[in-house]
């Protein structure tokens, strides 16, 4: 049996021209993440990163606070988020056509976290159901959620505690494998799933299995409530 541990990458740079640079806030919550893990006396025989920024910095403060060497941390694009700049700019024309009702300005967008959830969730929708874009899209929702599940699974075969330090996007990928969930439920999913948040598979004879979501104990603790973000 094989324990996969998903951590989704603390705060990012959310409205800035890099978000793929952690935040102050994403730095200490990948600190924090380490330090509860050192007290816990949590080990890993293995640690995975994407290839973004915002993975690896997660991996490399969580991991140093329990004094496993960074340069032990295998990068693989197999964790990377999909491309959601990309799909922005395939999907706003459409959007445009479709909802005239709709205020649609890209500046906006990234100023608004609310105006870009709900416009955001529309343009994934048309991605999961296929739906023809104006522009090239970097690959399909069936492409994505495939190279998921076959990192995943590969990187389970090295050890029988293994960490991925990846994105929300794959972390649901693996929730729906795990779950039979449909497309739409695990969009909404993907949501709720806080930065530096812990989420527990095992694989075994019975496939994947879900054994825990959205762990954020290490940063309830604190009692800091502005520890607690999403984007």
């Amino acid at each position: 049996m094989t324990t996969l541990v998903l951590v989704r990458h603390g705060q990012a740079s959310f409205g800035t021209s890099n978000y793929d640079r952690l935040s102050p806030l994403g730095e200490r919550q990948a600190m924090l993440l380490g330090e509860h893990w050192q007290r816990c006396g949590i080990g890993l025989d293995k640690a995975f990163s994407g290839t973004m920024q915002r993975q690896r910095v997660t991996a490399e403060r969580a991991l140093s606070a329990i004094h496993h060497d960074p340069a032990s941390i295998q990068t693989d694009a197999a964790f990377n988020e999909y491309d959601h700049q990309g799909l922005i700019r395939a999907y706003l024309p459409v959007m445009a056509r479709r909802h005239p009702d709709i205020s649609i300005r890209p500046d906006a967008l990234l100023s608004d976290p609310k105006a870009f959830r709900m416009l955001f969730n529309l343009m994934v929708d048309d991605w999961m159901a296929g739906v023809p874009a104006d522009g090239p899209v970097a690959e399909s929702w069936l492409d994505f959620r495939q190279r998921c599940i076959d990192g995943a699974l590969a990187a389970a075969s090295t050890g029988e505690r293994v960490v991925v330090f990846t994105s929300g996007g794959v972390i649901t990928a693996l929730l729906q494998k795990a779950l039979g969930a449909a497309d739409t439920v695990v969009r909404s999913m993907n949501w709720r799933i806080f930065n530096a948040s812990v989420h527990v598979f095992h694989l075994g004879r019975d496939g994947l299995e879900l054994k825990g979501f959205n762990d954020i104990a290490h940063l309830q603790a604190t009692k800091d409530k502005t520890l607690l973000t999403r984007l």
